[in-house]
């Protein structure tokens, strides 16, 4: 996290990265980018010592949003 971001900012990034795997077709690796992208920034929220418990439960559900997300085929 750079000295400028936020972790409202993280959040937002999050938010939008499971929006984007939602967004795309089961198992292809545009869906598995933005998964891991949101699981890196949850990640990185949860691990700062800075956030509130409720940013840290939000970044909870990102991170699990983007783990099912993770798991999903194309069969």
């Amino acid at each position: 996290m750079s000295a400028h971001t936020t972790v409202a900012q993280l959040l937002e990034e999050a938010r939008q990265a499971i929006h984007q795997a939602v967004a795309a077709d089961n198992g292809t690796d545009r869906q598995r980018s933005a998964a891991h992208h949101a699981q890196s920034l949850a990640n990185t929220i949860l691990l700062n010592p800075a956030t509130t418990t409720a940013q840290r439960d939000r970044a909870g559900y990102y991170l699990e949003e983007a783990l099912g997300i993770q798991t999903l085929t194309t069969h």
